[in-house]
């Protein structure tokens, strides 16, 4: 349990914290995580674009190389996506 001058603390830095930044507590007090900014979002997507035509064209084309780059780049947008998953 927390002592009287710990609440006390606590509810003064809670103060603080929605008069400083209204949106941000207003979003943690309704528990629903940020949109991800736009940017990543196209990061993440051209990846995966990527990765796939990558995989097609070494397909398509009978090259061991460029599958293997394909599945590099599919390794990668994995690797992202889970990072992703791990903050949301």
């Amino acid at each position: 349990m927390l002592s009287h001058h710990d609440r006390q603390e606590l509810e003064k830095i809670e103060r603080w914290f929605e008069l400083t930044e209204p949106a941000l507590a207003a979003r943690l007090r309704s528990g629903k995580p940020a949109p991800p900014p736009l940017l990543r979002l196209a990061v993440v997507l051209s990846i995966d674009v990527t990765a796939g035509l990558l995989m097609l064209l070494g397909l398509v084309t009978n090259s061991p190389a460029l599958l293997l780059v394909g599945m590099i780049t599919v390794t990668a947008a994995v690797i992202v996506h889970l990072s992703r998953f791990g903050r949301d």
